[in-house]
């Protein structure tokens, strides 16, 4: 079971030195760090990000950490996409956690063809862009911060959809705050 974990960064060390070393160091591997929209100063990343951090001997405080499998992604049954260009989940999972959210959907998937039926306007929205890097399609979610908030999303926009209901059903948490009460803090890594 993976974790995503919510981590502050060490003393003296910028997001933009962060940023310049990984690139020095991990000579081009991708690694996703998602900055919190709500408190400033904290990250979240998924084991694999953590890994590279530790490999590279960045100083961070480990704060919390939340199994994967605590916060539920809902893939909308009317979209064709082809899982090889999706983005990795624990991505998308960081990313809802960097929102406080508990879930996410994905519901619209854009070729520059046709315009996405709504858009995020700043990192706070519940609605963010993540692709796969490379991607010849974006991805467009929509998080939830509670599970009322995905319930009611559901009925409206699955409305008969059983695996929508499942889905809402499954999110194991009423809202963010349950998350973190929830969570294990490590310490320093």
């Amino acid at each position: 079971m993976g974790m995503i974990s919510r981590i502050s960064l060490g003393q003296g060390v910028s997001l933009g030195d962060l940023w310049q070393q990984l690139r020095q160091l991990l000579k081009g591997r991708y690694v996703e760090i998602w900055t919190d929209v709500f408190e400033e100063g904290i990250f979240w990343v998924a084991d694999e990000a953590k890994a590279a951090l530790e490999e590279v001997k960045i100083r961070f405080t480990l704060l919390n950490q939340i199994p994967a499998d605590r916060i539920k992604v809902f893939y909308a049954p009317h979209l064709e996409s082809d899982p090889a260009s999706l983005p990795h989940e624990h991505s998308v999972k960081a990313r809802v956690l960097a929102g406080h959210g508990i879930g996410a959907v994905l519901f619209f998937i854009g070729d520059g063809q046709r315009m996405p039926p709504e858009e995020p306007t700043n990192p706070k929205d519940a609605l963010f862009y993540l692709s796969k890097p490379g991607a010849k399609q974006y991805c467009l979610w929509r998080l939830f911060r509670s599970r009322e908030d995905a319930e009611h999303y559901a009925v409206q926009k699955f409305k008969e959809d059983e695996a929508a209901r499942q889905w809402v059903a499954s999110i194991p948490v009423l809202a963010y705050g349950e998350l973190l009460q929830n969570s294990n803090i490590e310490g320093q890594a």
